[in-house]
């Protein structure tokens, strides 16, 4: 028996929630963002080994651009954090009898805090390569965490008001392959960031000039910075062709489940614009520009793609 109309109205996520799911969302893509550019301009040690004060102060003198974009970033991950956890509780207190809302929530929550404790440790130890590269992955993976309950959520709003969801197309399961290889997509899309995260912070993207050619060589090798160059380039190759191998499994179900398809062709655009934004971090050498845009990207995809595994996964009403 559907539910009457008082049922869905108290069901119903609240403006206000959504709302706070959308600033949240923002802020985590907002603190990732200014938390690379903090890192490329070598920014992150503005205000000292001191944390969480900043040079000593709680407001410190804003006299040169590096203080100001570390302040801006500590200021940012302070305020969104608390957005996000507030969010996350709220939705958790509201839904939680959701599976979706749990795991996300935990998500969020458990990948915030420790992009603190990692942001934090990079201070302390002066920014080590490793912590860095693992304070974005975990930055990343918060971000994940509060955009898609914000999906969640929104799809439930729709689905208790009976208009067409995301939710009820996931009731037309994909097959046990396909599902798996969008699982390990997201498992070679993860580990590709790392290796990312890696030459940047490393400083290696230098090391091999020229594209697609690296110093002037099909096959540099693999040592040192210009073989994880190499390596970065092949795995981005490589993610090229699984999206295109999984964008033709996927074309019978462009009927069936429309939302799993036109994911997957987005997620194509966006390796390809992921590819050709590598390309101009090269041929502009190594401009800050050309590497915003190339996290930018990068946020996006990895965002796009973390919805696709979710959408892949049987929704089970009624709990």
């Amino acid at each position: 028996m559907s539910p009457n109309r008082n049922e869905v109205e108290q069901r119903q996520p609240s403006k206000p929630l959504l709302w706070l799911g959308c600033i949240a969302t923002f802020g985590m893509f907002l603190v990732n963002f200014i938390g690379f550019l903090d890192t490329q301009t070598n920014s992150a040690e503005g205000c000292g080994p001191d944390w969480p004060l900043c040079n000593g102060q709680i407001l410190p003198s804003l006299n040169n651009a590096h203080v100001i974009i570390e302040f801006l970033h500590r200021f940012l991950v302070g305020f969104f954090a608390i957005v996000a956890v507030v969010f996350a509780i709220w939705a958790w207190r509201r839904f939680g009898r959701w599976l979706e809302v749990r795991i996300f929530a935990s998500i969020a929550l458990g990948f915030i805090v420790l992009q603190s404790i990692l942001g934090a440790l990079a201070v302390v130890f002066v920014n080590p390569p490793s912590v860095l590269a693992l304070h974005l992955g975990f930055g990343l993976l918060g971000l994940v965490g509060v955009a898609l309950l914000t999906v969640f959520l929104f799809q439930y709003n729709a689905y208790v008001q009976s208009k067409p969801s995301g939710l009820t197309l996931r009731n037309q399961q994909l097959g046990r392959g396909l599902r798996q290889f969008i699982g390990w997509t997201w498992v070679y899309v993860f580990v590709a960031m790392y290796v990312g995260s890696d030459v940047a912070f490393h400083g290696a993207a230098a090391a091999c000039k020229g594209w697609p050619l690296c110093n002037g060589l099909w096959f540099p090798g693999f040592s040192g910075n210009v073989g994880l160059v190499f390596l970065h380039r092949l795995i981005a190759i490589g993610l090229a062709v699984i999206v295109i191998v999984l964008l033709i499994q996927l074309r019978k179900t462009r009927h069936s489940r429309p939302d799993v398809y036109r994911a997957t062709v987005y997620l194509f655009v966006l390796v390809i614009l992921q590819i050709a934004s590598g390309a101009y971090v090269i041929l502009s050498n190594i401009s800050l520009n050309a590497d915003l845009l190339h996290v930018a990207l990068l946020m996006v995809l990895f965002t796009l793609l973390s919805y696709l595994v979710m959408q892949s996964f049987r929704f089970r009403p009624g709990r």
